[in-house]
């Protein structure tokens, strides 16, 4: 999973993250990372246009967006 976060950080490229919410439900959400650390990451989400930080445990999977093979 940490391939496809530093890919987004790199190439500023959204990715399909799958993640925990603080109130316990799953959600989905195509994002570019703004900032990694060792426990956690800074995300942009794309709809609805938010910034949020997680904790690298919330994080559930990872996935390129529909389109993009992660060629560059």
């Amino acid at each position: 999973m940490e391939r496809f976060l530093r890919y987004s950080l790199s190439h500023n490229r959204p990715i399909r993250l799958m993640l925990m919410t603080a109130e316990g439900q799953l959600r989905q959400v195509k994002a570019v990372v703004e900032a990694l650390c060792a426990d956690s990451v800074s995300l942009y989400i794309l709809r609805p246009p938010q910034r949020l930080t997680v904790r690298m445990e919330q994080l559930l999977a990872a996935d390129y967006v529909r389109g993009d093979e992660g060629q560059d």
